[in-house]
Parts: structure tokens; sequence; C-alpha cells
């Protein structure tokens, strides 16, 4: 299988990446298809399925140009998607409306309906009931607003059900997917028919469940659409972050990785199952692991927020050279930013406080406040909330993280990397490997297909275990415990504040 390839699909909430990979890891061929996100209303995340159909096939001839692949070189593909989006289909498997995204917030008063008639619900699933996030509550919107369109549902798909569904023609959920349905039990592997029965829905809407590395065979007409040998095994897949936890080789208990863009996501591998209230949590793509996981909504949005409003507003600078130069200038304020901290909450907030009021703090001001100061305070707000995140995994998983695998946009930011080991007392390992999503849903293809034993062979074949190591510095980790004693303080002091400036304000507007 030395001149097999993989391909590998991620679908996110604003693209949709196709990567091509040899089988041991090098990169062939990328292609990202940006995709609009429409809001018909405050707080509705809206995605037509139909941009997703028209992405894969465009990004899939592109890579295999790119890579210089045939047709029946493809040895597998691999499918990655983002949580909790789901899209209601019909009995032919067609999407009955768009697609309600996870960071949509329409479906609040279901999830607080849903815990009233099962408040055991965190018990069985290991998570929370989180509007948009627990793909049940959106559902079940629809069932309220949507009736009509409700009654024609034969299932409720998540993404990776729909692509898996439209590919090979089986309905078919994975567990990393099924962990955020808000009918999973974790326990038994399987959907709670209890669950169901208190809060009114007919399981036979859910798809199946199977194991990420399940494959069935591309459709004919769907293998002439993309390209590519009809037959060809496609899996699962799950999840992003279970993709990427594969795609950086964390797949063993004790193994910790760290995904940062626009939020931020930190998860440790376990050898059994933990939960957390102020966590989420799901079984690995690895049969026997669990992943208990800590994410924070907008670290590097608030950079960008800072970038656009307050560094460079009306910039037509490269937006690259304009993050280097706010990094500089930030290197110039001391650990601590001289007594200016951030709380990087500027839409609400995920773990551990799970407060949709929750707004940024400055805090700290004074005249001799600099510019530097600032920006070095952005920063490190998002290091200290996500130290919050890291030392509430290790409590409940009783254990001690040693060395975590930092991938994403903002683990290229030297200083921004720094600032974190300094503040988490932790090392950081910035993998060589690019694209580890793309490239972890692709190694779950060629497992599923047979083309590896299991993933600890796919992972010794395709992600490299070399990768820059950031040590913290003993100094300023000590610098950081007064500023970081102080920020723990913040949000208790300021929610209710929040929560009554923003109320407030909805209710002057009515």
């Amino acid at each position: 299988m030395e001149s097999a390839s993989l391909l590998g699909i991620d679908v996110g909430g604003t693209a949709v990446k196709v990567g091509l990979f040899a089988v041991d890891g090098r990169m062939l061929g990328l292609h990202t298809t940006n995709i609009p996100v429409d809001s018909p209303r405050p707080g509705w995340a809206e995605i037509d399925p139909r941009h997703w159909l028209e992405a894969i096939p465009v990004g899939i001839r592109t890579v295999l140009a790119q890579g210089g692949v045939a047709p029946a070189q493809v040895a597998a593909i691999g499918l990655s998607a983002m949580i909790g989006t789901v899209t209601p289909l019909d009995a032919q498997g067609r999407p009955l409306r768009p697609a309600i995204a996870y960071f949509d917030t329409r479906s609040a008063a279901e999830a607080a309906w849903m815990l009233e008639r099962a408040p055991e619900i965190p018990q069985v699933t290991g998570n929370r009931v989180i509007s948009g996030n627990t793909s049940l509550a959106s559902a079940l919107w629809m069932r309220r607003h949507e009736p009509e369109l409700y009654a024609q549902m034969t299932t409720l798909a998540t993404t990776n059900t729909f692509l898996f569904h439209w590919l090979t023609g089986e309905r078919r959920t994975d567990w990393t997917n099924a962990s955020f349905m808000g009918l999973f039990d974790f326990r038994a592997m399987g959907w709670s028919a209890e669950l169901a029965a208190k809060l009114d829905f007919d399981l036979e809407c859910l798809a199946p469940i199977g194991a990420p590395q399940s494959t069935a065979p591309l459709l004919p007409r769907t293998a002439a659409l993309l390209g590519l040998k009809a037959g060809t095994p496609v899996a699962l897949g799950g999840l992003d972050g279970a993709m990427s936890s594969v795609g950086v080789g964390a797949i063993n208990p004790g193994d910790a990785f760290d995904v940062s863009g626009t939020s931020e996501m930190i998860a440790v591998c376990l050898p059994r199952p933990v939960t957390c209230p102020e966590l989420l949590a799901r079984w690995h793509v690895v049969p026997g692991i669990w992943t208990l996981i800590g994410a924070i909504s907008t670290p590097g949005a608030a950079l960008q927020w800072f970038r656009d409003q307050l560094y460079a507003p009306q910039s037509q600078a490269d937006p690259q050279a304009l993050y280097e130069a706010m990094t500089a200038e930030a290197a110039t304020s001391p650990p601590g930013a001289n007594g200016v901290l951030f709380l990087p909450h500027m839409m609400g907030e995920r773990a551990p406080i799970w407060d949709p009021y929750a707004r940024g703090v400055f805090f700290g001001l004074s005249l001799s406040t600099k510019r530097s100061d600032m920006i070095r305070a952005v920063l490190e707000g998002a290091a200290y909330a996500m130290r919050q995140l890291v030392e509430l995994i290790e409590s409940y998983g009783n254990l001690r993280i040693r060395r975590v695998l930092a991938i994403g946009g903002a683990a290229r930011n030297r200083l921004w990397r720094q600032i974190k080991a300094d503040v988490w007392n932790l090392e950081l390992v910035t993998p060589t490997v690019h694209e580890a999503t793309v490239l972890g849903a692709a190694l779950t293809g060629g497992v599923g297909a047979g083309v590896y034993a299991d993933y600890a062979e796919a992972v010794r074949c395709a992600v490299p275990s070399e990768g820059e190591v950031t040590r913290p510095d003993a100094s300023r980790h000590a610098a950081y415990e007064h500023p970081y004693r102080v920020y723990r303080r913040l949000y208790p002091a300021l929610a209710d504040c929040m929560k009554f400036a923003i109320q407030g304000s909805e209710t002057d507007a009515l």
C-alpha cells in the first residue's frame, strides 16, 4: 500500500477542508473552501448543507490534481466535523432545512426544559445540556417552532451522519458526536430509551451508533461526482477535536493536546470515564480511552478584536504582519502586564463558568498603562482562563499533566506559547504536523480500510514525533501567581453586574 493515498474531509463552522496524504503522513494536497453562515435572527446560526456538497467535490478533485494521484490510488476517505451541528433529514435523506450550528443559541429554553424533565441527563451522558452544543435541544426547538417540518423528519443527523449518508447511503452516528446529542448513555455506549421517553423523542430518528473507523463503500453516483472510484471505503470519522487528537498522536492515557485559534480547547486522554460538571467529556476514537475537555470561546477572537479596534483600525496591512508587530510590542511589557488583567469572555463563555452573560473586561488600567500592557494582558488572560481548565482536568482526572501538544493558529505565536508554558508551568510541544484535523480524519479512514492495523500503527507511520519545545521558566511562573489569583476573583465579583447590564439593555430594547 506504499502508493496508496488517504483523503480527509473536515467540515467546520466557516470552511470545508479536504486534505490528501500519503500513508507516511506527507501532505500531497490541501484545499479550503470558505462557507457562509446565515444569521436570520440575533443568536441564530445556520448553514446550508448544499454548500458542503458543493465544496467537497471541488476540494477532492483539486487535491488529486495537486498530488498527481489517480482515483484508484485513494485507499480510504475519513470524515471530520464540528460539534453539535444538526440537520433534519426526510425519508430520502434530503435536508428539510438549513443545519443549526453549534454556536446557535436559540434553543436555550429547550435546553432548560430538557433538564427539568430529565435532570439526570448530565450523569447519563457525561455532559451538560447547552443550547447549540446539545443537538437534541435544537431538535426540540424545531418541534416547538416548526412542527410541520419536524413531522417530516426521519433522521436527526449530525454533520458526520449527513455526509456519511450522502457518500455511502448508510445511516450511522459515531460515538464522539453521539456524546453531545443529549441522549447517549456513555456507560452502555448506546441511546438511552429512558431519556428519550422522558423527553418524548422517537429514537428511530437517531442513526445507529458506530465506531469512528467503521466504513461503508462509496456509492457509484457520488463517486462519479467526486472523481473517485466507486466502492472506496468511507470511514464515519468523528468530531474535529477527536480527529485532531489522532492527527497529533494524542491517543494514550495521559496525552494532552491544546487547539487554539478563534476559540481554544484542551483535552486529556484518560484510561477510564471521568465526568466534571464544569467540563465536557466523551469517548476517544481509540476504544477504551476517555477524553476530558475544557474549552473557552473567544481568546483568538479577542486578540483580533484588539487588533482591529484598538491597535490598527482601518489598516490595510497584512493581518499576520500586524499580529507580529503586536506580539513584539507585548514582549516589552513584563509578566503580569504591569497590573493589567483581561477577562477574555467576549461572547459569553464556556468552561468553566458556562455563562452567556459573561463579557470581556480590562482591569487595572491606570495613567501609566501602555498599549503594550493591554496587548500582553489579552495574551495572559487567555492563559489564565486555560489554566483554570488545566487544574480542573488534573483534579478530576487525578493526574499531573507534564506536557501539552499545542496546535492551531495561535500555537504558532512564540510569545503566546511561552506565556502559556509559564502560566501553566507545563512544557508545550508544537508538532511539525500541518492540518492535524484533516490528517486525523484521513488516518481514521486508513484504520477502517485496513491500511493500518490500528490507531497506534497509524500514528507511528504518519505522525511526526518531533516538535518545537517551549519550557516554563520558574521565575516567570512565580511572577504570574499573584495576577492569576486576582484573575480568579474577577469574574465572580463581576458576574451579577454583567448579567444585570445585559438583561437591562434587553429590557430597554423591548
